[in-house]
């Protein structure tokens, strides 16, 4: 196989797309715009002239397309390269990946009998049997017949057969191993909701699940904080008295090292702690719980789709509130230990492979997640009451104009994002507006409702200066919103919610974003709101809607 990239297009492609060079993973490379075969960029020597039919007579290990650990079968870009393909083709890597992945399964190469084979790890996060349907459901709905599962093997993987009315055959293996920690490996993973950005351009949303921290039934425990969580995954000998449970020491159980569940208590609890040694680590969630469950001294931190009898203890977050893990508070993404499922994958991603992402994502597929547990990636509308903490922590003080905008309002859930004292809305954040206005027009076609797009700033910078950021960051959504036809009636930023807390950068990433409310009542935008800076000087901040 030829490694590299593509270039030479003929004269039938678009004079923008002639210009481009894009990745060339093999001989049988095609044009994502015209359909046209590409010429990889070799040494000169002709090496790969007449692999293409070679290639395709060979085992099935010479084309399977393997996402995971075995992708690392599969020829990689270098950064650079990938670099030149997004700056030359004026395109995103995701952007440029999915409009390869959008020829259809007839425009590869040839292979009647001989299996398309790549391999899906990460799969435990749904399951032998949801993971199985979900895929059957795929390659049914991409016209595939004779669709068949096999019992699993010895190591728990599944495969998934298909076959085209064509002819070629499609060998999908499911990996029950956790994911893969690789950064070029592709898998089904968790991540945090507010690990530096939001959502890297190589990875597609496919669903909202949060760590609970569960206790046996019969602990009359009912709430933890962070920094309790923190001292006890630290080592810290804590009775179990102390936190309104049975006396004597509190045994912590965990996923092992190598999960993707682990790698989220990590970042998400533990920070820049070390883990104590006497933790109990379990192979598989299913196995924590059942710890959790025989053991009245227990406790444990596990995905909430899995966590089954156990009992799930309210978390006090790093301010003071006290949230409850429902799927209201998920799928906002204000629980503190909320996370997200992606479908995480490298650029040059096996078409196939691409698709099944899209299709995790769209409406069939996420009926079957939300009955699984799982809160839905698609927006939806929620009502306050049920998204918000069961106290609130004393600190908090919501700004008096927040309160009177989104009273009696829902809250559209998508989290939009920005970068530490930005208003910018990067490629990521306009991907998931333009997600927010298809499901914003749905969910309201033909209802008078008033569309309220509020900003909060939680940057570095005095109150003035987070009121104004704030509020660009509500006018920038808002015009990106205005842009796809959605009506916005109120456009305000209301600075800070509270004071940044000592500890826990994960809330002021959280406070870093734009909120859309729907209301039924006439909301009316607000008059400009006076300013006074420490210095005392006075600044208007507020201006009119982008909407009438």
């Amino acid at each position: 196989m030829s490694r590299g990239v593509c270039t030479n297009l003929p004269a039938a492609c678009s004079q923008a797309a002639a210009r481009a060079v894009l990745p060339c993973p093999d001989q049988d490379t095609r044009c994502p715009t015209c359909g046209a075969a590409l010429l990889p960029i070799g040494d000169g020597t002709g090496a790969g002239k007449g692999a293409g039919a070679a290639r395709w007579a060979a085992s099935s290990l010479a084309v399977a397309l393997a996402l995971g650990a075995g992708w690392n079968w599969w020829p990689h870009s270098t950064p650079e390269a990938e670099q030149s393909v997004g700056a030359a083709a004026g395109m995103s890597p995701a952007a440029l990946a999915v409009a390869q992945a959008a020829s259809a399964l007839e425009s590869e190469p040839p292979g009647v009998g001989t299996p398309n084979v790549f391999a899906l790890h990460g799969m435990d996060v749904l399951g032998p049997v949801l993971s199985g349907e979900l895929m059957e459901t795929f390659l049914t709905q991409e016209g595939h017949v004779e669709v068949h599962r096999s019992p699993p093997d010895p190591r728990g993987a599944v495969l998934v057969s298909a076959r085209r009315p064509g002819g070629l055959r499609q060998d999908i293996r499911l990996a029950f191993d956790g994911g893969s920690a690789a950064p070029n490996d592709a898998s089904l993973r968790r991540v945090s909701s507010t690990s530096g950005a939001d959502l890297k351009d190589n990875q597609v949303l496919v669903g909202m699940d949060a760590l609970a921290v569960i206790v046996h039934p019969g602990n009359p425990m009912d709430r933890v904080s962070l920094a309790q969580l923190r001292e006890l995954l630290s080592g810290r000998v804590v009775d179990g008295t102390r936190l309104g449970g049975p006396a004597g020491p509190v045994r912590v159980n965990v996923r092992n090292e190598a999960s993707d569940s682990w790698n989220l208590v990590w970042h998400q609890v533990l920070g820049d702690a070390s883990a104590g040694a006497d933790l109990q680590r379990h192979a598989s969630d299913a196995a924590l719980v059942a710890a959790v469950g025989a053991d009245e001294h227990a406790l444990g931190l596990v995905p909430l789709s899995a966590v089954g009898a156990a009992k799930v203890l309210a978390v006090v977050d790093s301010i003071g509130s006290v949230w409850q893990p429902t799927p209201e508070s998920v799928a906002t993404e204000r629980y503190p230990l909320t996370h997200r499922l992606v479908m995480q994958m490298p650029v040059a991603s096996s078409p196939v492979a691409l698709r099944y992402a899209q299709f995790l994502a769209g409406p069939v597929a996420q009926t079957k997640l939300r009955s699984s547990g799982l809160a839905s990636a698609l927006p939806v509308l929620v009502d306050q009451t049920n998204a918000g903490p069961l106290t609130a922590g004393a600190a908090v003080k919501l700004p008096k104009d927040y309160v009177a905008l989104t009273r009696g309002a829902q809250l559209m859930t998508g989290r939009i994002g920005f970068a530490a004292e930005s208003a910018d809305l990067d490629a990521v954040a306009h991907v998931d507006v333009d997600r927010l206005a298809r499901q914003l027009k749905e969910q309201t076609a033909g209802k008078p409702v008033s569309v309220v797009v509020v900003g909060v700033a939680n940057d570095p910078g005095g109150f003035c200066a987070n009121r104004a950021l704030s509020d660009r960051r509500a006018a920038s959504v808002a015009d990106a919103l205005t842009a796809q036809g959605v009506q916005v009636r109120v456009v305000r930023g209301v600075g800070r919610f509270a004071p940044a807390p000592a500890t826990g950068a994960d809330d002021v990433a959280r406070d870093r974003r734009v909120e859309v409310w729907v209301s039924d009542a006439a909301v009316r935008q607000p008059a400009p709101f006076k300013c006074i800076s420490g210095t005392g000087q006075v600044a208007m901040v507020g201006g009119a809607a982008s909407a009438p």
